[in-house]
């Protein structure tokens, strides 16, 4: 197995020495993906005992298949952010530690059939849940119109290259049918950009013009952004006082949310994407402080761990301990 295929949870080390005491410890894990972040408190405190939730039925696999080497340690649940209130209905103010990684696992990544990434070549799919009814990011690609795609590429991608992304997707599919796989509409939207990868990395790497588009797809697929929302609501009333609330992001909408949540600032669906006031987000942010904010600057990754993992090239940390 190569470096690359390995599953390498971003920023642990930092994860690690923010939620270290010498004491008995209770931890909800919200994404628990591959476990690396969940392993990494196993391991460097015994005394602790983590609860941990994911929507993806294969990520509840391995985890219960950890659980066996942690006996009355770990504790998985299947479900998603929204729920949390409804998994966890006896646990309030219960948690010493509540720990949120928004990226997609490595083992979503690596797998064709799950259609996340382009690096190899699968169906147009992108569900988190694959038991879930939701669309599909094919359904996106081959039935929204032009108007639609540019919008959701525009909000959710960030990329100022969206009309003419939406227009080429558009047009290929009307003249040669719909399109079917993950490399397919990545060279759809290389070609129709020109072939240029004009973005690059923090390591002066090129990245592939369709990263933000895929990006786009899969928030929508699967509600990311008001998923986040409601889970970070929903995980304060769970946090006990005194206890620490941990978010990586991976992109600045999700980025976004979470620091507004340590403001304590109420937001709405349609301002999830919108570059709001900050004077006037500061001012209200200042009447409903609900967190000691740890981060006044965020954390990312240094060059070791960039160079070791270079998925945590956008992982952002912030942190907080309730009031």
């Amino acid at each position: 197995m190569t470096k690359t295929s390995l599953h390498i949870p971003v920023l642990l080390e930092h994860v690690l020495k923010i939620f270290y005491r010498n004491e008995r410890q209770i931890f909800l894990d919200l994404t628990f993906g591959a476990g690396g972040h969940t392993k990494g408190l196993l391991n460097q405190n015994e005394k602790s005992t983590i609860y941990a939730l994911d929507r993806d039925q294969n990520a509840i696999e391995l985890a219960h298949n950890l659980a066996k080497e942690y006996p009355k340690r770990l504790f998985p649940f299947h479900g998603q952010f929204s729920q949390l209130k409804t998994i966890f209905k006896d646990k309030e103010n219960y948690f010493d530690g509540i720990l949120l990684d928004a990226g997609t696992s490595s083992m979503q990544l690596n797998d064709p059939q799950r259609g996340f990434s382009f690096r190899h070549d699968g169906p147009l799919d992108m569900r988190m849940n694959l038991k879930s009814k939701s669309v599909t990011a094919y359904d996106l690609v081959n039935k929204l119109d032009e108007t639609a795609l540019s919008r959701i590429i525009r909000l959710y991608g960030e990329d100022k290259r969206h009309r003419k992304i939406a227009r080429c997707i558009y047009q290929w599919r009307s003249t040669f049918g719909p399109i079917l796989t993950t490399t397919q509409l990545a060279n759809v939207i290389k070609v129709g950009l020109g072939g240029n990868a004009s973005d690059v990395d923090k390591l002066n790497r090129p990245i592939h013009p369709a990263t933000k588009t895929f990006q786009a797809l899969r928030i929508v697929v699967n509600d990311e952004l008001n998923e986040l929302y409601n889970g970070l609501e929903q995980a304060y009333t769970l946090l006990k006082p005194g206890g620490t609330l941990l978010c990586i992001s991976f992109h600045s909408l999700e980025d976004r949310i979470m620091k507004r949540h340590f403001q304590g600032i109420v937001l709405h669906p349609d301002e999830f994407s919108s570059n709001l006031d900050e004077t006037s987000l500061r001012n209200q942010a200042e009447k409903q402080i609900r967190y000691n904010i740890q981060t006044k600057h965020i954390i990312q990754a240094d060059d070791n761990e960039l160079d070791e993992n270079p998925k945590s090239r956008s992982a952002k940390l912030r942190y907080g301990i309730k009031l």
